[in-house]
Formats: C-alpha cells, sequence, structure tokens
C-alpha cells in the first residue's frame, strides 16, 4: 500500500530539511559572541535579566539568519541584495521591531531611542545577510 502525502508536507519537509541543512553552519559561540560585542553596553550593565535578553537575541538571530537563508533562491536567479530584502521586508521589519522591543523593555528606560534602534536593525540585518549569503552558496552548490 502507498502512503499518500500532500504537497504541503512534502514542501515542509523539504523546508525542514534545508533549515537543518543552514543551521549546521550556525554555532551558539558565535552568536552569543556577536551579541555581547554587538550590546556592549547592554550587558555589562545588565546582570539581572541579561539571560533573558541574551536568549531573544539569539532567538531573532536565528529567524533572521534563516529568513536570509530562506530568501537567498531569489539571490541565486540573479537579483541584488537589497531587491531580496525587499521581497521580505515585512519579516525583516517584524524581527527588527520584536528585538527593539524586548530589549528596551527588558532591560533599560528608553523610550524612543533611534540609536538603539539602529543598533537592532544592524543586527538583525548582519544576521539576515549571513543567512542569505549560506544559502546562496548552498544554492550554487546545487546542496538544496
Amino acid at each position: 500500500m502507498n502512503v499518500i502525502t500532500t504537497f504541503e508536507d512534502r514542501r515542509r519537509k523539504k523546508q525542514w530539511n534545508f533549515e537543518r541543512q543552514v543551521l549546521r553552519k550556525l554555532s551558539l559561540s558565535k552568536i552569543r559572541g556577536y551579541i555581547h560585542m554587538h550590546f556592549p553596553s547592554v550587558f555589562e550593565n545588565q546582570k539581572m535579566g541579561s539571560g533573558f535578553a541574551e536568549d531573544a537575541c539569539i532567538d531573532l538571530a536565528i529567524d533572521a539568519y534563516l529568513l536570509g537563508a530562506e530568501f537567498s533562491r531569489f539571490g541565486y536567479y540573479g537579483e541584488t541584495e537589497v531587491i531580496v530584502r525587499r521581497r521580505c521586508q515585512e519579516e525583516y521589519n517584524d524581527h527588527i521591531n520584536h528585538l527593539y522591543d524586548q530589549l528596551s523593555g527588558w532591560l533599560f528606560e528608553y523610550e524612543q531611542d533611534g540609536h538603539f534602534f539602529a543598533l537592532c536593525e544592524s543586527f538583525i540585518l548582519f544576521w539576515w545577510e549571513k543567512g542569505f549569503q549560506e544559502g546562496e552558496k548552498r544554492y550554487r552548490m546545487k546542496l538544496n
């Protein structure tokens, strides 16, 4: 007897496999190091609750990395990074806003600090670009 699978199940399984393969190139120690380098004032002043902030940063770094890797196939087919980022602008902005809201809500009393928002934006951009480059490399090597 044959097993009946739907297109949606097959697509989801293929996406999970791709994400697993891409995440093998990412290490938590690199993410943690970059977090402490990118947000030095946040983690040197805050001992209480910095574990929550670090976990939130790690989660969003991984999400941005996977988002970049997912959309890297458009880069493989000739689109520039900027155009591809516009394709996923809504999710990309959600990651930035989520990181800003979590860090500013947990750690400090910044009301509307534009500098800190730009810091969060550059953090998400860095991990999105890393994922984009890794995914594009996998597509070029035909590993997907």
